[in-house]
């Protein structure tokens, strides 16, 4: 049974358990300090004057480590990648990436070759800047973001599949299936709600971040959201087909190796789609999601407005 989403954050069942409503507070506190509590200021040898620089420039020196975050995304990927290995469901894989971006290589147990893209979050648009190779049978975007928690999981995956849904209406290039998965999934702050997953020391092993009362070494399945086969056309191909479980050999291998039985993977994917309609102003899309897994075994579908392609190629 499906039902129609609230809102973007429909578009995944987990929510983050953070006070989220006392970011703005967080940000009076801190920008207020001179007015009201100048003592500590001066105790550090600080003037009034100074401390909006100051401030802006120890908030960017704190952004400076998101170097030891891409470390952390990438032992949390290659613990995966070698545990699919090791567990006979992918044959090998190797990083091929290059000038900063993280690209993995990933050859299946039947020859599938299989790109995948790490990305940060999916709000942010380094989530446009990707191409997919043409040695890929499936092409497969990645997104990870452990320390954002602002906002609910589900919303920057709302954001993440209409940024790359209009590059690929745009560019003519098809992306098979996008993951949000990352050390965060299944701890006290983003709770998992999924039945089947590894326990034992894998969590250690692909994270610090401990799981979730009484599931500390549990680490969850992957969100996997599948997408269209081919992109969107008018007036030809105006609502093209999704992949399911089979097509997408990639999802099949993830869900196999984190213990999902094979009569329940379609219950333990997501789908992300798209219309196409042909405007005097040129093709607008409308996209789509359908998310699963949530705890009253109802669907929900979350639906945009319809937008314009700006780069049609």
């Amino acid at each position: 049974m499906r039902v129609k989403g609230q809102n973007s954050r429909d578009t995944l069942p987990c929510r983050h358990k953070f006070p989220s409503h006392s970011i703005a507070t967080a940000k009076e506190i801190i920008t207020s300090l001179p007015k009201t509590n100048p003592e500590l200021l001066a105790a550090g040898g600080i003037q009034e004057d100074d401390w909006p620089e100051l401030l802006r420039a120890a908030i960017e020196s704190m952004r400076g480590a998101s170097s030891a975050i891409s470390i952390d995304k990438r032992r949390f990927i290659h613990t995966i990648l070698r545990y699919c290995q090791q567990q006979g469901f992918i044959e090998s894989w190797s990083f091929v990436g290059s000038g900063g971006r993280q690209d993995y290589k990933i050859v299946l147990n039947d020859g599938t070759l299989v790109a995948v893209e790490a990305k940060g979050c999916p709000d942010g648009n380094n989530t446009t800047i990707w191409d997919r190779p043409s040695w890929a049978n499936e092409f497969v975007v990645w997104c990870l973001c452990p320390k954002s928690l602002a906002h609910d999981p589900g919303q920057g995956v709302w954001s993440g599949a209409n940024r790359l849904m209009t590059k690929i209406a745009a560019e003519r290039k098809v992306v098979d299936a996008f993951l949000f998965w990352d050390g965060r999934c299944g701890t006290p702050l983003r709770q998992c709600i999924k039945q089947y997953g590894v326990r034992g020391e894998l969590r250690s092993q692909a994270t610090d971040l401990v799981g979730q009362a009484g599931k500390e070494d549990w680490l969850p399945p992957p969100c996997i959201y599948l997408f269209p086969r081919s992109w969107p056309s008018v007036p030809h191909n105006t609502e093209p087909p999704i992949h399911t479980v089979e097509t997408c050999k990639f999802a099949a291998a993830l869900l196999s190796a984190f213990n999902v039985p094979k009569e329940e993977w379609a219950f333990y994917v997501h789908e992300t789609s798209v219309k196409a309609r042909g405007t005097s102003h040129g093709t607008e899309i409308q996209v789509s999601t359908v998310s699963r897994c949530w705890p009253d075994g109802k669907e929900r579908v979350v639906s945009g407005k319809w937008r314009p392609v700006k780069r049609e190629a």
